[in-house]
């Protein structure tokens, strides 16, 4: 399913300039993500915590690190998320050629949208392919399986929005 709520390049503009004034941590590949490449990324909202989970979600680090970033992703999120969507964390992804996967921790549906001055690196969701540049995508990223195409060139920051479950 494909949203345009909207497709105004200026509304993205802040954002990107926020996300390329900080280095985002590398992640590397760990037991939840054996298949990903080593990339940098961060989260903003929700998190379970790492280290002594007790049921309880807690601000991201990321968020209360940089919570000019945060406060621009929620803004975002609320302009572009059709009504009824509801998200707790954000996932955001720097240059991420990611291969085929599902969120198996992610509950209903995830928004997708990508922003900087990039070609290629499309979302490719059950063999369907999706330009999101500046374009929300809404699918259920538990259940579809998903990944990008290769980048072409450029700088692109994937940002997606979704809840996480308190359990």
């Amino acid at each position: 399913m494909t949203v345009n709520v909207l497709n105004k390049q200026d509304i993205y503009e802040n954002v990107f300039k926020l996300l390329e004034g900080v280095t985002l941590k590398k992640r590397v590949n760990n037991t939840n993500r054996r298949n990903f490449p080593v990339y940098r990324g961060a989260i903003y909202g929700m998190v379970r915590p790492r280290f002594k989970y007790d049921g309880k979600l807690q601000l991201s680090i990321d968020s209360k690190k940089h919570p000019e970033i945060f406060k621009e992703l929620v803004r975002i999120g609320n302009i572009i998320a059709p009504k009824g969507f509801k998200f707790n964390s954000i996932q955001v992804n720097k240059n991420l050629q990611s291969p085929p996967h599902i969120d198996s921790k992610n509950v209903g549906n995830s928004m997708l949208v990508s922003v900087g001055n990039y070609e290629g690196c499309n979302l490719v969701i059950n063999g369907k392919e999706y330009n999101t540049k500046n374009k929300p995508v809404i699918f259920n990223g538990a259940e579809l399986e998903h990944y990008n195409t290769p980048l072409i060139s450029g700088t692109k920051y994937s940002i997606i929005y979704f809840t996480t479950l308190n359990r």
